[in-house]
């Protein structure tokens, strides 16, 4: 009988992911200042946290398109996630999409920096106020270079120059 109740819990508990994980994948053309953001959250974690900070109901762990509610979604990457160019806040994201499954949504962003990208900071906070053991994975492409970085509640901060 013990067994079975193991078994059971154990099953019930498979379907939740046990990591706190977040993927930003930015793509720059440093000489013509284009840039494509995807940020890719949980889909349960990313309606809890909309919900406890604006609630506001995503229901895009049903696969339902955030719709009108995507006010709430730009609004939370706005207040989490910060990127200046060559020292230069950049404050208006273009929002351009979304795709989901049962697991997770990814969320479409372009910006073009008027001018060339030589220096690029930036500070994901995205989930770190729901999750203590929150993981940022950060990954930039330029000039056919790629790099990547781990963000966590203790580094949130990334700076880079662009050579």
């Amino acid at each position: 009988m013990g067994t079975l109740i193991l078994t059971v819990f154990l099953s019930l508990f498979s379907w939740l992911h046990p990591v706190h994980i977040a993927l930003l994948n930015i793509d720059m053309e440093p000489d013509t200042g284009n840039m494509k953001m995807v940020f890719k959250f949980f889909s349960d974690d990313f309606e809890n946290i909309i919900f406890q900070r604006y609630n506001v109901q995503l229901n895009i762990t049903q696969q339902i398109d955030p719709g009108k509610k995507i006010g709430a979604v730009n609004r939370y990457i706005d207040d989490s996630f910060e990127i200046s160019i060559n020292g230069n806040h950049i404050s208006n994201l273009e929002y351009t999409g979304n795709k989901m499954d049962e697991l997770a949504i990814w969320l479409y962003y372009q910006y073009t920096y008027p001018g060339k990208i030589e220096s690029v900071s930036i500070k994901n906070e995205v989930m770190m106020d729901l999750f203590d053991d929150q993981t940022n994975l950060v990954i930039i492409t330029y000039h056919d270079k790629q790099n990547g970085f781990r963000l966590n509640n203790k580094k949130r901060n990334i700076e880079f120059n662009i050579n």
